[in-house]
């Protein structure tokens, strides 16, 4: 089974030529972020990295994390998500625990429509579409 990891700010250079391809195919489908601003941000300190690893430490999937504080809830939002096999749900199940740790009270994903059925699967809801114009 893989186990979920929060990789620590400091250890993002030295693994960032791993992750790296595994979030660029979590952004084939947004134009929202570009690779090297994603690492910016997790350089920074600004979001989280967690990875799912097997039992010899091998890389098998990517998640990037940014967290927004509102009146009522810490939200986790996952940002990107890259790799196969990666949305089931003991692998869910163990990142809801780690951004719990990290004062998280609910967790946000935007996604394509064809995506929806497969988060649904681990528990989340369809809560609203967003539609966007570029101005």
């Amino acid at each position: 089974m893989l186990k979920v990891q929060n990789v620590e700010v400091k250890f993002i250079p030295q693994i960032w030529l791993i992750v790296a391809p595994f979030i660029a195919g979590g952004l084939k489908y947004t134009d929202d972020y570009t690779l090297d601003q994603i690492k910016v941000y997790l350089s920074s300190g600004a979001w989280t990295l967690l990875v799912a690893v097997d039992d010899l430490q091998q890389i098998h999937g990517v998640c990037t994390i940014a967290f927004e504080n509102g009146a009522n809830d810490r939200t986790a939002i996952i940002t990107t998500l890259g790799g196969k096999f990666v949305v089931l749900q003991e692998i869910f199940d163990q990142v809801c625990t780690i951004v719990r740790r990290l004062g998280a009270t609910r967790v946000q994903a935007y996604t394509r429509d064809t995506a929806i059925r497969l988060y649904e699967k681990v528990g989340l809801k369809k809560k609203a579409t967003l539609m966007e114009i570029r101005l």
